[in-house]
């Protein structure tokens, strides 16, 4: 169950909706409190200089309405254009964060909230010829600070939005939630493989192949792993039952496939699986709940295509290879996991995945296609030779193996490019001086 409950929490955050929807029901029970304080409290006790007329209190609410219209058309049609251009020149994986922004979604739901309180509040401004007259003293009162209070929403909006579009802060932001979801834990965990599942044995010995015969746990629709929730999987086997799990957070799930598997077969299946099944998180894109890969692909995705023939933009790949180091230095800080894990009686495996592969996932892309350009390739050694500093200097728990190897590697795309001789001699210099 808590996994379902973080997976819509994410869901509702990431929507455009929730957080408009939200204003506007406060926009709603506003216009009624100070409709009832303007009923409750009699005119001659209002200062001079808070009373209204009724044809005055129309027109400033009128006025405050039809421009906090256009106001909201205005943010709309930015925010379009900003996630179109999100969706080309950076990565489409991108697009969640710009649809999640906390500032543009409040902004949106301000001036949403306030339009609406401001026509609640006009449609009960009434003469003593329309019955029932009523003079919204503090209610126009309260609409001329929320209209002011909306102005500065919108331009505080665009500067958002417009800071945002640069590639520092689009990186930026990627490499803040990816260091969040890393500190969220104290170890690397296997279950999170940033190629989407690489297969591969344990450290310890064990295998990660279920043995013949063992109870599989089916999954109704396809789609990414957002989560896994091993504490309440393992809750829901018998004692002295193995749980395996072949899938990792960020691969992909087929439908009818298993997502578990369960040793000796339970004496009451259905138990098992309904319980092992809520603990797994599936849906339609990845997330960064867990999925410490999400934001290592992203900023693959921004390098790469920034790479490309078409943006010819070395300097951007530079940028991201740099933020890509601040993630794997984030991630030489944790030990990983054992694969086996025992609890209550109950045992977990899960595949093996190091500090290798996620230092792979982010470099390998970049050294295939930035092999062609020495300054890429030149930033790549630098980060890695800063990273490698690093964890001797500091005696961080990763290993330093993967990073001469990844080293290594540049360099022989480096030396089979198409690069002018100078420029593998000075890109080689790196390593050798």
């Amino acid at each position: 169950m808590r996994v379902r409950i973080r997976q819509l929490i994410d869901e509702l955050r990431h929507r455009l909706l929730v957080v408009p929807v939200a204003f506007v029901i406060g926009g709603i029970v506003l216009a009624q409190i100070t409709l009832w304080i303007d009923r409750t409290v009699d005119d001659d006790s209002i200062p001079q200089v808070l009373s209204t007329t009724v044809e005055s209190a129309r027109s400033i609410l009128t006025a405050i309405a039809g421009g906090l219209i256009t106001a909201i058309t205005l943010l709309l049609s930015m925010m379009l254009v900003a996630v179109q251009l999100a969706s080309s020149q950076f990565s489409p994986r991108t697009v969640r964060n710009w649809i999640g922004d906390r500032t543009q979604q409040g902004a949106i739901g301000f001036v949403l909230g306030t339009t609406v309180y401001c026509l609640l509040v006009l449609r009960q401004t009434r003469t003593v010829t329309d019955g029932d007259p009523l003079t919204p003293n503090i209610s126009v009162l309260v609409a001329l600070v929320l209209g002011i209070g909306s102005l500065i929403a919108v331009v505080r909006s665009v500067d958002q939005l417009t800071n945002r579009l640069r590639i520092g802060s689009v990186a930026s932001n990627i490499l803040d939630e990816t260091v969040a979801t890393i500190e969220r834990r104290e170890r690397l965990m296997p279950i999170e493989d940033p190629a989407g599942g690489r297969p591969g044995g344990h450290q310890d010995g064990t295998e990660s192949a279920p043995p013949s015969g063992a109870h599989p746990v089916l999954i109704d629709s396809s789609g990414w792993v957002q989560q896994i929730d091993v504490d309440t999987a393992l809750v829901g086997i018998p004692e002295g039952s193995t749980l395996y799990l072949p899938l990792s957070v960020g691969a992909f799930a087929f439908p009818d496939a298993p997502i578990a598997w369960v040793w000796p077969v339970p004496m009451e299946p259905q138990m098992s699986e309904e319980s092992v099944g809520r603990a797994i998180a599936v849906g339609t894109e990845r997330t960064m709940q867990q999925d410490v890969g999400f934001g290592i692909v992203q900023m693959v995705d921004i390098a790469l295509r920034a790479l490309s023939p078409g943006v010819n933009d070395p300097n951007t790949a530079s940028d991201l290879v740099a933020h890509l180091g601040v993630t794997m230095l984030k991630l030489w800080e944790r030990p990983v996991a054992p694969t086996m894990q025992e609890m209550k009686g109950r045992t977990v495996v899960r595949r093996d995945l190091d500090h290798a592969d996620y230092l792979h996932a982010a470099f390998d892309p970049v050294r295939i296609y930035g092999a062609q350009d020495p300054g890429v390739a030149s930033t790549m050694i630098r980060t890695l030779q800063t990273l490698r500093a690093e964890v001797e200097r500091r005696g961080l728990p990763g290993p330093t193996e993967p990073i001469d190897e990844v080293i290594g590697q540049i360099l022989q795309a480096v030396d089979a490019s198409e690069l002018a001789d100078f420029d593998k001699q000075r890109v080689a210099a790196l390593v050798t001086s």
